[in-house]
């Protein structure tokens, strides 16, 4: 029963990394409509656009924009066990949520209708992040059992034995 629910869990947080990837779509005109069907990003940016034109500032856009989406996908297939992404879900995650986060300061104040209405988003992906990025931290630390500490009381098979 436990495997099952382990299972269905990761399923659920795969279609939340996945669907959280999609909705990166919103930042591409015409890419997703909202209900009034603007949506977007006017190509505004507070960070750059004091030190880059315009062009560079979309194309800086543009790659964030499918390296968030490219590296949430990979993660949330990687958390289902596909293969080749499966040892890895939780880096591609990191990435994801890192470009994410940066994509949205690039871009926030150019957000259509308004960038108040994309701050989930971001909340989203700074709550996996963190979550990711203190499961890593257990898993480096209090989690892993000190060598010493192990051998000491019995756990290790010696070979000579």
């Amino acid at each position: 029963m436990k495997y099952i629910s382990v299972r269905i869990a990761r399923a659920v947080l795969a279609l939340v990394l996945i669907g959280h990837a999609l909705i990166h779509l919103g930042i591409i005109r015409g890419g997703m409509q909202g209900p009034d069907g603007r949506t977007g990003w006017s190509g505004a940016s507070w960070l750059l656009d004091h030190v880059l034109s315009t062009p560079v500032i979309w194309t800086i856009a543009v790659v964030l924009v499918a390296g968030t989406i490219l590296f949430f996908v990979a993660g949330g297939l990687g958390l289902v066990g596909i293969p080749l992404l499966k040892r890895q879900w939780k880096a591609a995650t990191i990435v994801a949520c890192s470009l994410s986060l940066l994509l949205f300061a690039v871009t926030w104040t150019g957000l259509l209708p308004h960038p108040t209405d994309a701050v989930f988003g971001p909340v989203i992906s700074g709550v996996v992040l963190v979550g990711l990025l203190i499961d890593l931290l257990l898993e480096h630390t209090v989690l892993r059992l000190k060598p010493k500490l192990v051998e000491h009381r019995g756990l290790i098979a010696h070979a000579d034995r």
